[in-house]
């Protein structure tokens, strides 16, 4: 599709901020997800049995 130079210029800059936060949601969701991940293992750990099984 056609579009004229100026409103193609109008387009990228209005889609810059919103890059700017996709790409910053995008970073907090990593950080979330791997200290969601660190807790997870730190609980299983921490809710296994010490010495192992025994019979």
């Amino acid at each position: 599709m056609f579009r004229p130079p100026f409103l193609a210029a109008r387009s990228a800059v209005a889609d810059a901020p919103k890059a700017a936060v996709n790409d910053a949601v995008l970073a907090a969701a990593a950080v979330t997800a791997e200290a969601a991940a660190l807790c997870a293992a730190a609980f299983t750990a921490a809710a296994s049995p010490t010495g192992g099984a025994r019979s």
